[in-house]
């Protein structure tokens, strides 16, 4: 069933959760995680390949990403079947209600009612006020020709979005510092605007806050916002390291997927360091505003935007 977000605002109120992410911070905790959800109600959000790290089915699943789709998991796909990466129709296999973002995901709305048979939600992360991404740039182009600077709050209030980036320092390669890299000059993503604001939109209108989040950095970030509009409460983070250099929780596994990604060391706490702390500290002042509080189990965070604690 295709489930709209007046579906899952407020769905878990008051219920302890848990967004479990796949940095080496998780590893310590997957059963403890396991056995709050079994035995005192936890609800856990997860991402991408979750099943590689538990047992037990989370109760949402999310993801953002151009490869691991929707239609990739079904159709035939030389990449999916080659590298043998990830199980066939692994969507409908696992049955999770599914969050994907659909500026990410291009499978088209038809195939995906016509093939996908677990709950589905879509989410936008691009197109602020129903803009196409060409809208979005342009706008920020006419702000810059009359201004001269970086400090544009036509979307969301949010000026660091629009802050130039730069991999110098880092061993990433330099097409991760692109500029405004969460659009799409071509407005390939842009058929799948709808009337359904944008996730980080979706924040903001339900919070009151008065910024939104920019267009995200990792998938992590999009489930903590998940979990704050299903007003889970408290939310625990684990395995939220943001740092490819640790590798994964998972250090026995050997496929490519759980590889250290050496071709974006430097990816997150370098390039994009204030843009999550900014991103991270919106979100905080979000849930605050609807009495939830946030705490993150990672001791070793190399940010200090979210309390460090530890799961109950």
């Amino acid at each position: 069933m295709e489930l709209k977000f007046k579906d899952i605002l407020g769905k878990y109120k008051g219920v302890p959760g848990i967004v479990a992410l796949h940095g080496p911070s998780l590893t310590p905790h997957i059963d403890k995680i396991q056995t709050l959800q079994q035995e005192q109600g936890f609800k856990r959000i997860s991402v991408n390949q979750w099943y590689d790290y538990f047992v037990t089915k989370p109760d949402a699943w999310i993801v953002s990403n151009t490869e691991y789709t929707i239609y990739n998991s079904i159709a035939p796909n030389f990449f999916w079947d080659e590298f043998n990466a990830w199980e066939k129709d692994v969507f409908n296999k696992h049955n999770v209600p599914l969050f994907y973002n659909c500026t990410a995901d291009l499978t088209s709305d038809e195939f995906i009612q016509q093939n996908l048979k677990c709950d589905h939600l879509k989410y936008d992360t691009k197109h602020f006020k129903g803009h196409t991404c060409r809208e979005v740039l342009m706008n920020f182009k006419e702000h810059f020709s009359q201004h001269k600077n970086h400090d544009f709050n036509f979307y969301g209030n949010n000026s660091e979005m629009w802050q130039p980036l730069s991999a110098k320092g880092t061993n990433c390669h330099p097409s991760w510092a692109s500029f405004a890299g969460g659009w799409s000059r071509d407005n390939k993503c842009c058929h799948q605007i709808s009337d359904q604001m944008t996730i980080q939109e979706q924040l903001q209108s339900y919070s009151g806050f008065n910024q939104h989040i920019g267009t995200g950095t990792s998938v992590g970030l999009f489930a903590l916002v998940f979990a704050v509009l299903m007003e889970m409460n408290p939310i625990y983070i684990a395995g939220y390291d943001m740092d490819y250099s640790l590798g994964y929780a998972n250090p026995a596994a050997t496929g490519f997927k759980h590889r250290i990604n050496h071709g974006a060391i430097g990816h997150w706490k370098k390039i994009h360091k204030k843009t999550i702390i900014n991103d991270l500290t919106i979100i905080r002042e979000s849930a605050k505003l609807l009495g939830i509080d946030i705490i993150n189990t990672n001791k070793n965070s190399w940010f200090d935007t979210i309390k460090i604690d530890n799961l109950p």
